[in-house]
């Protein structure tokens, strides 16, 4: 039962990720979005420096060493200490508090074998670290070439046959979770010599200095970690409601909101941030030596376009810096475009790179959807394309594009079921080539967005896909029961 114990103890302790919590706290970026999305030390290293690196690599080496420590302090039998050190392995690429994904465990396993055998450990470490360095950074290689000796050396001290073979166990473990990993790898170069160069050779470079901050409005619907782990900083448009004003998404129970638009015939107006907020922004996010680079959505339909430019020109009086971009989007598509120039600007383009990369980019962004009922945008006054359908004593569902700045209307059925076929259809006809990132959206339609989510997932397999209800601003607006799908088609 000692043996139980320690195995579970090792694989809580390794499930102790240092990585993601000290790197959402130096840059405010999740290291898994970084790099080769491994939590790990090297990927730390690469992307955001040396100094968090070191305490990275402090915490996951401890981790195994504690988890030896700990069977050996419970008088554990060698054998379950060697598996002790392997459940603090997996729990440090499985962790249980981060949703089962974190690094490769080679520190965590090299903080295990230093608690396990130290004085062998101490005398193979240097010759692992030539070794690492010498590769550019290549655990495996360094793996390959060291555990050898380290196992004759422990060999040589008459250990048991378990600790003697407790540094293959380790590797092969580690191999065996990587192999995943490398399969994806393999799918898409499909060249096993540079796959077999990029493993043991691995490619390091500098960490780009961020000099853009990105800035957006509400409207984007970005789900918040979304936001949190790409840098992006949205501000708040304002709803206008009988009670008062309040800031979008915020102070505002969203279902019961939706469910007033639906039942009292509730018609809110809305309001685009006001110059101040955009200058408070701007001081609060921007260093003297970066630029805020805001994106707004279309001129024709709100008024942030306006109002960040006024704010931009008080900015530059207070020696600050701001660009602002009519982003002729909205909405989740909107949103596309924020993480498509955040992570510009986290490769290190400025404000003017990423201004110059905007014509080629804005177009294979877009946003196709579904409305339930035509009363809330009819009140609007924003959309010219649906003012033939609004003479009509039928309910009827169009299905509207954004694209470039035009609402066009692509369709219209007499029922949401055929409308939503519709709209997929339209996809499936327009989308052609890779898409890089798919993003579903619902307004007070939960069931109905994850369905259409999965199948859209499945349809289109785009590299990166999320799910999001849009904001009570668009609420506003559109209406309730809104369903679509924006997307960012690949360049390649």
């Amino acid at each position: 039962m000692t043996c139980v114990w320690v195995i579970l103890a090792g694989y809580l302790i390794g499930s102790l990720s240092a990585a993601i919590p000290i790197s959402r706290w130096w840059s405010g970026r999740d290291i898994r979005t970084l790099g080769d999305a491994n939590a790990g030390t090297a990927n730390v290293a690469r992307h955001l420096g040396i100094k968090p690196a070191a305490l990275v690599a402090i915490v996951d080496i401890a981790k195994g060493g504690i988890a030896i420590l700990v069977a050996r302090a419970l008088s554990a039998p060698e054998a379950c200490m060697v598996l002790a050190g392997m459940a603090a392995m997996l729990g440090h690429r499985f962790p249980l508090y981060f949703r089962f994904r974190g690094g490769r465990g080679l520190a965590t396993t090299l903080g295990a074998l230093l608690a396990l055998v130290p004085r062998q450990m101490l005398m193979a470490l240097p010759l692992y670290g030539m070794i690492y360095l010498g590769s550019g950074g290549s655990g495996i290689l360094a793996t390959l070439l060291a555990f050898p000796v380290l196992m004759l050396l422990i060999y040589w001290d008459g250990y048991d046959a378990w600790i003697v073979a407790a540094p293959l166990i380790l590797a092969f473990t580690t191999a065996v979770c990587s192999l995943p990993e490398v399969l994806a790898r393999w799918q898409k170069t499909r060249d096993a010599r540079r796959l077999l160069f990029d493993l043991l050779h691995p490619r390091v470079t500098a960490v780009p200095k961020v000099t853009t901050v990105v800035i957006t409005d509400s409207v984007a619907s970005l789900p918040p970690e979304l936001c949190q782990r790409e840098g992006i900083h949205l501000l708040p448009m304002a709803l206008i409601l009988p009670q008062g004003v309040v800031q979008d998404g915020m102070g505002i129970d969203t279902r019961e909101y939706y469910q007033r638009l639906r039942s009292d015939g509730l018609l809110p107006k809305t309001s685009a941030p006001a110059p101040g907020e955009y200058l408070q922004a701007i001081r609060r996010l921007v260093a003297p030596d970066q630029v805020a680079l805001i994106l707004t959505p279309p001129a024709e339909l709100t008024q942030c376009f306006f109002s960040a430019n006024l704010a931009a020109q008080m900015a530059a009086e207070e020696g600050l810096q701001a660009r602002v971009v009519d982003t002729r989007l909205a909405g989740p598509a909107q949103g596309l475009l924020a993480l498509a120039v955040a992570r510009l600007a986290a490769g290190g383009a400025s404000a003017e790179q990423i201004i110059e990369a905007l014509p080629a980019l804005i177009p294979r962004i877009g946003i196709v959807g579904v409305l339930d009922t035509l009363s809330f945008i009819a009140h609007s006054g924003r959309v010219n394309a649906i003012n033939s359908l609004l003479g009509s004593a039928l309910r009827l569902h169009p299905v509207l594009s954004l694209h470039q700045g035009h609402i066009r209307l692509e369709g219209v059925e007499r029922t949401r079921r055929k409308a939503v076929e519709r709209m997929v259809e339209w996809l499936q006809k327009h989308l052609g080539g890779k898409i890089t990132a798919l993003i579903c959206f619902h307004a007070d339609a939960p069931e109905e967005g994850q369905a259409l989510y999965q199948r859209l997932v499945e349809l289109l397999q785009p590299r990166e896909h999320y799910l999001t209800e849009l904001t009570p601003v668009i609420g506003a607006h559109a209406g309730p029961g809104v369903l679509g799908a924006a997307w960012w088609l690949s360049d390649e």
